[in-house]
């Protein structure tokens, strides 16, 4: 029992971050109705402008010590006295490194933020009116140009990234078993599930949410209304770039950084389609079960098992219902 709650925790926490990821593809798509098949690899981007301000800025000789590693007396003093692998040293360690580590952050919320916006201004925008396929096809071929400029400008070497909260080892019994756990996880799952809670709340209760709801349930009609639809285009694409940099940034810290970190984004587009691509609740759902199930699949019958599981779920609830688990079920007359 003790080792189903182990692997059940280890669930929950990859879904959180599954959710968070899925809550731009669905943002866009809500916006735009346009499903965007790189969002994996904004999400790269996300990482490595992360590792850019986090690790390489730092290490540049013309920045300061402190941003390198903050390294005050009182600090230095009381690291001298600590065990090695005590939760205490974990949190200085992680307060030297806290400089670079806020550095990272708003530099990749910044810059993924730009991205977003190049993208659907020069490509996306031109494309309004027009076919949505046409639109899905363009974000088909950013996966290619974004993959390609990833290799060129950081190379596809990887790299690790400081963590963005305390790694400290929790353990505690239950059942029998010990339970391990870092508070690293912890936090990284509590941050995931704020962002979607704050970004559902934004789209159900404020004006500019209200305003990508009414674009995506007719354009003409919240055209008529005053809304401008570039802006809720826009806001739309700037908003999954955002949560996306935060994604990134969170999964460089669990698996490392690399080109292949953009084929994340296809499991996770798996779970959008499986919560259903309009509903933000059946995202997080969907995202909950398959990351239980995916950890459960793991212990049971090991990893190269595990990474199926979103799409064998995704096949067998879309036979069931083909609109998602909540999503919005729509005729058209032929």
């Amino acid at each position: 029992m003790g080792l189903f709650v182990q692997f059940a925790i280890n669930g929950l926490m990859a879904g959180a971050i599954y959710a968070l990821i899925a809550v731009g593809i669905v943002s866009v798509y809500k916006a735009t109705k346009v499903v965007n098949f790189a969002h994996g690899y904004l999400i790269m981007f996300g990482a490595y402008f992360y590792f850019t301000f986090a690790v390489i800025v730092p290490a540049q000789p013309w920045a300061p010590a402190w941003l390198a590693s903050w390294q005050p007396g009182w600090m230095v003093e009381m690291r001298g006295d600590l065990p090695m692998f005590s939760p205490v040293a974990a949190v200085l360690d992680w307060v030297a490194n806290l400089p670079r580590i806020l550095l990272g952050l708003a530099g990749a919320l910044v810059c993924n933020a730009i991205l977003g916006r190049v993208i659907e201004r020069v490509l996306m925008r031109p494309l309004m009116g027009q076919s949505i396929f046409a639109m899905i096809m363009v974000t088909v071929g950013l996966i290619s140009i974004l993959s390609g400029a990833a290799q060129l400008i950081w190379t596809a070497d990887a790299a690790s990234v400081p963590y963005i909260a305390p790694n400290m080892p929790i353990r505690f019994e239950l059942f029998g078993t010990m339970i391990f756990l870092f508070g690293t996880d912890l936090v990284n799952m509590a941050v995931a599930l704020l962002l979607f809670g704050g970004i559902v709340a934004f789209v159900k209760f404020t004006k500019g949410g209200i305003a990508i709801r009414a674009t995506a349930e007719d354009q003409s009609t919240a055209y008529s209304m005053g809304i401008s639809v570039p802006k809720v285009f826009s806001r739309a694409w700037v908003l999954a770039s955002t949560t996306g940099a935060i994604a990134g940034a969170i999964l460089a810290t669990r698996n490392g950084i690399s080109p292949s970190l953009g084929l994340f984004g296809f499991s996770v587009l798996a779970i959008v389609l499986m919560g259903g691509l309009d509903s933000y609740v059946g995202v997080l759902i969907a995202a909950m079960v398959v990351g239980v199930l995916e950890a459960m699949t793991q212990w049971q019958m090991g990893g190269g098992w595990a990474e199926i599981v979103p799409y064998v779920t995704v096949l067998v609830v879309l036979i069931w219902r083909p609109h998602g688990l909540m999503g919005q079920k729509e005729v058209e007359r032929i």
